[in-house]
């Protein structure tokens, strides 16, 4: 596929990439915040490509891909603040040069004229965000489902001697084929990486197990309509002020999380047992909101502080494809993908 002469292809970052996707906030009507770990993430990404539009060696905008098989994912979407909405007939055409390279992309990605097959495109967005709401309407992608993040907080997490640290995926790699193999974008490369933590019963029955990531946010505003002062107040109040840390917010990101019979007390006590063995404070757990499993639990843990103040905030999943979704199958969810 031939690009017009200010759009490049790679399959490594340069540093320019790298500098932008790191100065990048996001967010906008909801929370607002930084990945500090952008660089580390970038070369644990599966298969990324890199369409980036540079204009005498600047990174004007870049989109990264995760190809998995013939799906591809957006990891990131993301502008210098020359392309930002100013009204400019400069910032304008740009825009208007990039959304007509996107589309060609995605168009003849569909169409099978790249060197790989592509059956479809999916992304993750904050239906508040207006950039994402723009390449999601401007690309006719097509909300298929939505996902809720959901909070586990403890100011002093009680540790588990049943919990305990896995590095062998062999561990669980059966026992999550089985539960969730049959989701919506399923894909190992990322949920294989360890860390694992499993919970077990005095015979060694797994109760309960998930693998984790850890991140680090700048955290400049959280969501609702109080979460620019929120931010500023939070670090000083108690309780809070241990959970929430503005400068770098650390957190647990589980995925495959599996709970033995949908029992609210081993989940509780697995995420508990994490927190302690990472000394961290707060569980962000990414999930179908119609994960059945999750649906059945979800009013009778008591997820913590962060829960009662924040509650639970939905992304939409985002799908443009030459085949129809199932609007009603769950969607499985690797915590990199969010982090």
């Amino acid at each position: 596929m031939k690009l017009h002469p200010i759009f490049k292809l790679r399959e490594q970052a340069t540093e320019e990439i790298l500098s932008l996707l790191e100065s990048v906030t996001l967010g906008t009507d909801g929370a607002h915040y930084r990945h500090l770990d952008t660089r580390e993430r970038i070369q644990e990404a599966d298969n990324p490509l890199f369409l980036s539009m540079e204009r005498q060696e600047k990174v004007l905008g870049n989109v990264t891909f995760c190809r998995r098989d013939d799906i591809w994912y957006i990891r990131y979407f993301a502008f210098n603040e020359s392309m930002q909405s100013t009204g400019r007939k400069k910032s304008k055409a740009k825009n208007g040069l990039l959304r007509t390279e996107l589309n060609r992309l995605f168009n003849n990605a569909l169409e099978g004229q790249l060197d790989e097959p592509v059956t479809a495109f999916y992304a993750y967005i904050d239906p508040r965000n207006a950039k994402s709401l723009w390449m999601s309407e401007s690309f006719g992608f097509e909300t298929i489902g939505q996902i809720a993040t959901q909070t586990f907080s403890r100011t002093n997490p009680k540790g588990s001697s049943r919990v305990q640290k896995f590095n062998d995926w062999n561990e669980i790699a059966d026992l999550v084929k089985a539960n969730f193999s049959d989701q919506l974008f399923y894909f190992e490369t990322q949920s294989k990486k360890p860390p694992f933590y499993i919970l077990k019963d005095e015979h060694g029955k797994v109760l309960a197990s998930a693998k984790i990531n850890i991140s680090d946010w700048a955290l400049d505003r959280l969501p609702g309509k109080f979460g620019g002062t929120l931010i500023k107040i939070l670090p000083y109040i108690p309780v809070v002020g241990k959970l929430i840390k503005p400068k770098r917010h650390s957190f647990v990101v589980p995925e495959a999380v599996f709970v033995k019979d949908q029992n609210p007390d081993y989940l509780t006590e697995l995420f508990e047992g994490i927190l302690a063995a990472e000394n961290r404070n707060v569980i962000m757990w990414w999930v179908d909101e119609k994960d059945p499993n999750y649906r059945k639990m979800k009013s009778h843990v008591k997820w913590g502080s962060l829960h009662h103040l924040l509650g639970v905030n939905l992304v939409n999943v985002v799908v443009k494809s030459n085949q129809n979704f199932v609007k009603n199958k769950v969607i499985f969810t690797s915590g990199f993908d969010f982090i």
